[in-house]
């Protein structure tokens, strides 16, 4: 909730017309980041950006991946991995990288209240997947900056 307000205090009282207006052109800026990732490199099979609450804003996601579900588990994932950086004073996480036999999942914070959540295919160049997914997070960063100014 903490965008839905952000949002809100940044319209500077625009009518509802105009926050569904922004909120609409925002996710389709995303989901056109997220088509260029996956095309841009073939290990990445799937991605979504949700916020830092576990909501899904935009997802290129295989079939019957739950964006909900995965919203909420990326989002928990990075808050406890936040917390045992933190506890542990090892300076503020990065990402957090699960490797299994199927495949990888890598998530990301994307500036102060998203998160990118990337699924890769199994035996991946995972060098590659990290450069594609930090550069996307930087991207998806730099957008949220400039829509909050």
């Amino acid at each position: 909730m903490d965008v839905i307000q952000e949002i809100i205090d940044k319209s500077h009282k625009a009518d509802m017309n105009d926050l569904e207006r922004y909120s609409k052109v925002l996710k389709a800026k995303l989901e056109i980041m997220l088509a260029e990732l996956l095309e841009e490199c073939s290990d990445i099979n799937g991605a979504m950006v949700s916020s830092t609450d576990g909501l899904a804003w935009a997802r290129k996601l295989q079939e019957g991946m739950d964006e909900n579900r995965f919203s909420a588990m990326s989002s928990a994932l990075l808050a406890l991995s936040d917390n045992l950086v933190r506890e542990t004073h090892q300076g503020q996480i990065r990402k957090v990288l699960l490797e299994s036999s199927g495949g990888n999942v890598l998530i990301l914070h994307a500036g102060k209240i998203l998160i990118l959540t990337v699924f890769t295919c199994e035996n991946v160049n995972i060098g590659m997947s990290l450069a594609h997914a930090n550069k996307t997070a930087e991207d998806i960063s730099e957008l949220m900056e400039q829509c909050s100014s």
